[in-house]
């Protein structure tokens, strides 16, 4: 069995990636994660999947992993609407 270290990237478009991959890892069984780090969204992702092991309860990480995700996914029409006007502004800041 494969064992696997991970590190969180924060941010909240990359919580919503990272929540989704480690929801999928924690049941995937040809793998044992090993170690989680973070920064800031990407710390809260690792808290939480590290909980599954300590609790046997993968479960239930995979639950609180699936709330973060959904919290910080755009999906409603107002929700991908300000997200297309903040990249617009960070592409007017760098010139592209």
């Amino acid at each position: 069995m494969a064992k696997v270290v991970i590190a969180c990237q924060g941010g909240g478009s990359h919580t919503a990636f990272t929540a989704g991959v480690l929801h999928r890892l924690l049941v995937a069984e040809d793998h044992r994660i090993v170690a989680l780090s973070g920064t800031s969204g990407g710390a809260i992702c690792a808290l939480l999947a590290g909980y599954g092991p300590l609790t046997s309860s993968a479960a239930e990480a995979g639950r609180l992993l699936e709330r973060v995700r959904e919290a910080n996914s755009g999906t409603t029409l107002k929700d991908r609407a300000a997200n297309a006007w903040l990249v617009g502004l960070a592409r007017l800041e760098a010139g592209c």
